[in-house]
């Protein structure tokens, strides 16, 4: 899943202020003992998705993570200890730490798409510059960003060029395998190594790195939105805890 760009509400916050929910949000689904907290996160998250354009049922790998999530709900329900007997081995508890970790492995993956498809790579990289991360890091995070969309559809053209040519990709056991690092991953390497020096003879042409500090072609400036945003952020913190601890 790659940004989207959008006028909603959470596209136009401040990307700092959406790493600091994800961060949090992220910590409360794991840290809370309540079921509901990962629920809580899970629906959040569907809300904002979908006023932000992006309908749930076209996350990609949706059917990976729903799958897995099953498959944790299954064990801890059939394998917790304590509680009523509900069906076979199945108890209450069970279900409840099922129902509890499966949550919290969704709530993860809804929170952090959302983060993604809201977020432009640029504006972040910029806000982390901008808050005291030195632009050398800075630019090598957008430059992964960006560099990763170009290195999927290289792989998915080396890909249907190597079946043109005849390779035996649905072969079976680790002849596939063997295939697969001959025939798609050398190319890939080649490209990326290709890529990586024309992008650093470049740069060393325009002397990057040379000054200490730089200067930014795109602003990112703080809205009313996202003041309260973090303050919000901020007042969640004790509350948070102290309903933690009822």
């Amino acid at each position: 899943m790659d940004y989207q760009p959008g006028k909603s509400v959470t596209h136009g916050l401040h990307p700092l202020v959406k790493l600091g929910w994800l961060a949090w949000g992220t910590i409360i689904v794991f840290a809370s003992s309540s079921t509901a907290a990962p629920l809580i996160g899970m629906g959040l998250a569907i809300v904002l998705l979908w006023t932000a354009g992006v309908a749930p049922w076209r996350i990609p790998g949706k059917r990976v993570w729903l799958t897995l999530g099953l498959v944790i709900f299954a064990t801890h329900s059939l394998s917790g200890s304590g509680g009523n007997p509900v069906f076979g081995p199945a108890t209450d508890a069970g279900l409840t730490s099922g129902t509890r970790a499966a949550g919290r492995l969704l709530a993860v993956v809804l929170m952090s798409t959302l983060f993604v498809v809201t977020t432009d790579p640029v504006s972040l990289a910029c806000g982390l510059m901008r808050a005291g991360l030195p632009y050398r890091w800075g630019f090598t995070l957008v430059t992964a960003l960006r560099l990763a969309p170009i290195f999927r559809v290289e792989a998915h053209n080396v890909y249907q060029a190597q079946l043109v040519r005849g390779v035996a990709y649905d072969a079976r056991g680790p002849r596939r395998w063997g295939l697969i690092l001959r025939h798609l991953c050398l190319p890939l390497l080649v490209s990326a190594l290709r890529t990586a020096h024309s992008l650093s003879l470049s740069m060393e042409g325009r002397a990057f790195g040379l000054h200490r500090h730089r200067t930014f072609l795109r602003e990112v400036t703080v809205s009313r939105a996202d003041v309260i945003a973090a303050f919000l952020l901020i007042a969640s913190i004790p509350a948070a805890i102290w309903v933690n601890h009822l």
